[in-house]
C-alpha cells in the first residue's frame, strides 16, 4: 500500500532522527506546520515542500507523491537536496527534553540523578547516561532508549544493545578494550 504525504513526512521525519520542532526549525516554520502536515491538515505550499524535503533529504517530488526517487544519485542532486545535518546525542538531548516541556531539575527527579547530571549530559561534558538511567530517561521523554540513542541519524536495533552501548561509553578506555576482548571471547565460544 503506497503512503501518503503526511506518512511520508512523519516516516522521513523519524527516520532523520528529528523532532517536530526541531525540524520546524529546520525549514523556518512552526512545529504546528509540521504537525499539521503530519497529521495530514496541510499540504503547504510549494515552499513549505521543498523546505521540509531539503531538510530531510528526499526529494520534494517523492515526498509529494511517493513516486520516482526518495534520495537523489547523482552530487548535484544531493547538493540541490542537501540530508538533514545528524544530531550530537547532547544536542538531541536538550531537544527531546525541551519538546517534552520538562526542565533539567524534572528530567533528573524522574531519572533519579542530579540536575548537574543532566546538564552535563547535554553540554557533552559528561559521557551518555548508562543503563538503567538511559531507560529512566527515555520514559521520562516517552521514548523507546533505542530513539534517544540515535546518534548520527543511526540508532541500535534492540533496547538490549542500547543499554549495553551506554554501559560500554561509560567506561574508562582500557575497560573498554577488556569488553571489546571479553565479547570477542563469548563470540568465540557461541
Amino acid at each position: 500500500m503506497k503512503s501518503s504525504f503526511s506518512e511520508r513526512v512523519k516516516i522521513e521525519r523519524e527516520r532523520a532522527g528529528l523532532s517536530q520542532t526541531r525540524l520546524a526549525r529546520m525549514c523556518d516554520l512552526s512545529a504546528p506546520m509540521i504537525s499539521c502536515l503530519e497529521l495530514g491538515k496541510s499540504a503547504g505550499s510549494e515552499k513549505v515542500l521543498v523546505s521540509v524535503a531539503r531538510a530531510l533529504g528526499v526529494r520534494p517530488e517523492w515526498l509529494r507523491s511517493g513516486s520516482g526517487k526518495r534520495e537523489s544519485d547523482s552530487s548535484d542532486d544531493l547538493a540541490a537536496f542537501p540530508r538533514a545535518a545528524p544530531q550530537p546525542f547532547p544536542e538531541r538531548l536538550r531537544q527531546l527534553r525541551k519538546d517534552a516541556g520538562l526542565s533539567q531539575r524534572q528530567l533528573a527527579n524522574f531519572v533519579g540523578v542530579s540536575t548537574t547530571a543532566v546538564s552535563s549530559w547535554e553540554t557533552g561534558s559528561r559521557e551518555f547516561p548508562a543503563g538503567n538511567n538511559l531507560v529512566r530517561l527515555a520514559e521520562a521523554i516517552g521514548l523507546d532508549p533505542v530513539e534517544v540513542m540515535k546518534v548520527d541519524g543511526k540508532s541500535a536495533t534492540a533496547r538490549d544493545e542500547v543499554q549495553l552501548l551506554a554501559a560500554f561509553r561509560v567506561l574508562p578506555k582500557k575497560q573498554q578494550l577488556i569488553a571489546i576482548k571479553l565479547v570477542e571471547d563469548l563470540k568465540q565460544n557461541a
